[in-house]
C-alpha cells in the first residue's frame, strides 16, 4: 500500500489521494483499511485526500508531539499537494479532528461530524473513563485532552463554512445527539438521521450498500449548499 508523506515539525504525517476536483479531506486515525470503502465513490466528484495526523494509523509516532495540532498538519498536507479551499469530513473520533482543523482556518468550505456529539464531548466522567483505559493509546488520549480545552459551541458557532452533523438511529449516541440538535442547528449545522444504522453501519468504514446511501446522502446535502459544484 503506498502512502504519501508531508512533514510538520520532523515528523511525518501520512495521507493517500484519489481522484480529481475539489479537495475533500477525510480524517483517518487507523491505518486499515489503508482506504475508507466509499473513497472510489467519492473521488468520482473531489479530490479525495485520506490523512492519518502523527500518532495515528499510517503517521509517525513520535515521543514528543503537539498531538493537538492537527488542523496545522492538515494545512501542510494541503500546502504539499498545492490545494487552498477544502472541505473535511471525519466520523467519531476523526469527525473531532476535522472539527479542529476546520476551525483552526479560514480555508475549509465545509465540515462534516458523524457519529459524535460535537459539543460536550467527552464529559468530565468520560474523560475521567478514558483516563483510566489501559489500552487507550497514548496518542488517543492527548488529542481528547486537547479536545476539550476548546468551547466547542463558540467555536462551531464562528464557523462560517457548511456544517453537517449526522447519525445512525441505531446509534447509541442517538439520545444525546437529538437532545443537542435545535443547538445544533442553531449555530448553523444541516442535521441528518439514518434510519437503522448503527455507529458501524453509518460509518466512513462501512462497505455495504448502507454507508454508500450515507455518503450519497452527505454529498447531495453539500451540494446543494454549493460545495463541490466547482473547483
Amino acid at each position: 500500500m503506498t502512502y504519501r508523506y508531508a512533514e510538520l515539525a520532523g515528523a511525518r504525517i501520512a495521507y493517500r489521494a484519489s481522484g480529481s476536483g475539489p479537495a475533500l479531506v477525510l480524517m483517518k486515525n487507523n491505518r486499515r483499511p489503508p482506504d475508507f470503502p466509499i473513497a472510489d465513490q467519492l473521488a468520482q466528484q473531489f479530490r479525495v485526500l485520506q490523512i492519518h495526523p502523527v500518532g495515528f494509523g499510517a503517521a509517525d509516532r513520535p515521543d514528543e508531539y503537539d498531538i493537538g495540532n492537527i488542523g496545522g498538519q492538515v494545512r501542510t498536507v494541503l500546502d504539499h499537494e498545492g490545494i487552498d479551499r477544502f472541505a473535511i469530513w471525519g466520523f467519531s473520533q476523526p469527525a473531532c479532528m476535522s472539527a479542529i482543523a476546520a476551525c483552526s482556518t479560514d480555508r475549509a468550505t465545509a465540515l462534516v461530524m458523524g457519529g459524535v456529539t460535537p459539543i460536550g464531548f467527552p464529559t468530565d466522567g468520560e474523560m475521567r473513563r478514558l483516563e483510566r483505559e489501559p489500552r487507550l493509546p497514548r496518542p488517543a488520549l492527548e488529542f481528547w485532552r486537547s479536545y476539550r480545552t476548546y468551547d466547542w459551541h463558540h467555536e462551531l458557532r464562528l464557523y462560517s463554512g457548511v456544517k453537517i452533523a449526522y447519525i445512525g438511529t441505531e446509534d447509541p449516541a442517538i439520545r444525546r445527539l437529538r437532545k443537542l440538535k435545535p443547538v445544533l442547528e442553531g449555530i448553523g449545522f444541516t442535521y441528518l438521521e439514518f434510519d437503522g444504522l448503527t455507529h458501524a453501519t453509518c460509518g466512513l468504514g462501512d462497505a455495504s450498500a448502507a454507508g454508500r446511501r450515507v455518503a450519497r446522502a452527505v454529498v447531495d446535502c453539500l451540494i446543494s449548499r454549493g460545495v463541490g459544484v466547482s473547483g
